[in-house]
């Protein structure tokens, strides 16, 4: 990219940027939410052109500037939220836009499939490659995005937010196959990350963006102190002398109060959804935060749809007090993309704000502002959702839910795509709720998450509760639970201990 800027509506998201992505590395990308990352990078793979400045592929000029010409050039990016047709399945999804047929032209899904596999091997995953998108978790459309990026045997591969749906053995298997490609098949690897652990384990190099212009590029180098590296990244990132272990030192201190212990907000018994969840028992009391552990597909989605109301064919008892919910897929569940942030922010409760039937702007126009406000998110109440980054409407879904004066939290990945500043802030937000009297439950892939934010974690394992640990529990004790790798008997006490 040499001097490449892009104006997104009122906002020049990119100014100026010169920087190069090079085959054999993992560079990683890094800035606050609204930095300008996931715009550079569109403009990389020609899904944006620029108002200034050119984008080059090897040595020629990347024109047409295209998404079809940046794939034939050998530039793939894999979106942070999903670019899928949802009727489709797995695998036709996959191989959209690069089908080959056989010598009667015919779609030859066969070898297809075959070649699918092969990546699946290679990224250490199982894709239910028959199932259409739309009936997928999020984990698995966002392995099937990487799928199609590795199916197209781009030179270059660009991967917004990758993990963010991951658990950490999934990440860790992802990080190997970047890896792998990077160092045996010579392919340059971008990943767009909010992960200080990330950059610490697998960066090459890493660029830092923040309000549109490049901070810096510099390499990792391994020789020397590379916590003091990251630090300066984190700096770099939040625009002052910064530490990610400070920080999460300090969360920890103000978290290590022990958790209030009221009355029940939420009693579950024997619940029952379909295959995904299997009489699951659970209490959450006021003042404390529960974590839900397991690796994706396990029962999490089938355990928020029970208690947001969605499975009314749910079998078992569920008692819960004023409950909101933090949605997992803020795009498709917790927002209205074409409507204002000042609709969203205060969406369902417009009974609140009405008198005799008539609506009250100006008390609505007030809440709205404060809302936003508190949340950090752009303070343009007329703007659309759609033109926020995904971590700023991360922001507006959160700020909405804590708002509610609910007496239980159900947050399902609260802080995924969002930066290191924002998910300290809905880590502080929710530790507050819990201080205030709600019950929390937090539904993550992040076990560092869990650990910072629970008194204590349950694991799901094929629907099950098959395991209770505290917030020090290792990665080995959590995975073993996770990948089911406990005994029937223990199983059977946890559910016994649960129903007591």
């Amino acid at each position: 990219m040499q001097g490449v800027e892009r104006r997104c509506g009122e906002v020049l998201a990119v100014r100026g940027v010169t920087c190069s992505f090079r085959a054999g590395e993992i560079h990683a990308v890094c800035g606050e939410n609204g930095a300008g990352k996931s715009t550079l990078l569109k403009l990389v793979a020609g899904m944006m052109v620029p108002d200034a400045g050119d984008v080059f592929v090897g040595e020629a000029r990347l024109e047409p500037h295209s998404p079809r010409e940046a794939i034939r050039r050998g530039v793939a990016m894999v979106l942070q939220h999903f670019a899928l047709v949802p009727a489709f399945s797995a695998l036709e999804n996959i191989i959209l836009g690069a089908e080959h047929a056989s010598g009667f032209g015919v779609l030859d899904l066969a070898s297809a499939r075959a070649r699918v596999k092969k990546i699946e091997a290679e990224l250490g995953v199982q894709i239910p490659l028959d199932t259409p998108v739309e009936s997928l978790g999020v984990g698995d459309r966002q392995r099937v995005e990487i799928a199609r990026a590795l199916f197209r045997d781009a030179r270059l591969v660009i991967l917004d937010e990758p993990t963010a749906v991951l658990t950490k053995s999934e990440a860790q298997a992802l990080y190997t196959t970047l890896r792998r490609l990077a160092e045996k098949q010579d392919k340059g690897i971008v990943v767009v990350t909010h992960k200080m652990d990330e950059v610490r384990a697998h960066a090459d190099v890493v660029s830092v963006m923040r309000r549109g212009e490049l901070v810096f590029t510099r390499p990792i180098d391994r020789s020397g102190d590379v916590d003091a590296q990251v630090d300066a990244v984190t700096a770099a990132i939040l625009g002052a002398v910064a530490s990610t272990r400070r920080a999460r030192e300090e969360r920890e201190s103000a978290d290590g109060a022990e958790p209030i212990s009221g009355k029940p907000v939420l009693v579950m018994r024997d619940v029952h959804v379909g295959r995904g969840l299997v009489d699951v028992s659970l209490t959450i009391r006021a003042g404390e935060i529960v974590g839900v552990a397991g690796v994706s597909g396990n029962g999490q989605e089938e355990l928020v749809a029970a208690l947001a109301g969605d499975v009314p064919e749910a079998r078992g008892s569920i008692v819960a007090e004023r409950t909101a919910l933090i949605r997992e897929d803020r795009q498709t569940e917790g927002l209205v993309l074409e409507a204002s942030l000042r609709d969203n922010v205060v969406l369902g409760e417009l009974g609140r704000f009405s008198r005799w039937g008539m609506l009250d702007i100006g008390a609505l126009e007030r809440e709205a502002r404060a809302r936003i406000e508190r949340s950090g998110a752009p303070n343009d109440l007329d703007r659309h959702a759609n033109t926020l980054s995904g971590g700023n409407q991360q922001k507006i879904v959160v700020a909405r839910a804590l708002a509610r004066d609910a007496r239980l939290i159900v947050a399902a990945q609260p802080t995924r795509g969002v930066d290191l500043a924002a998910s300290l802030d809905i880590h502080a937000d929710l530790t507050d709720a819990a201080k205030r009297g709600a019950g929390i439950l937090v539904v993550s892939a992040d076990l560092d998450e869990l650990r910072k934010l629970s008194s204590r974690i349950v694991v799901l394992a094929r629907g099950r509760i098959v395991g209770e640990l505290p917030p020090t529990a290792t990665d080995d004790e959590l995975g073993r639970l996770m990948l089911g790798l406990h005994t029937d008997d223990a199983a059977d006490d946890v559910v016994k201990e649960q129903s007591a």
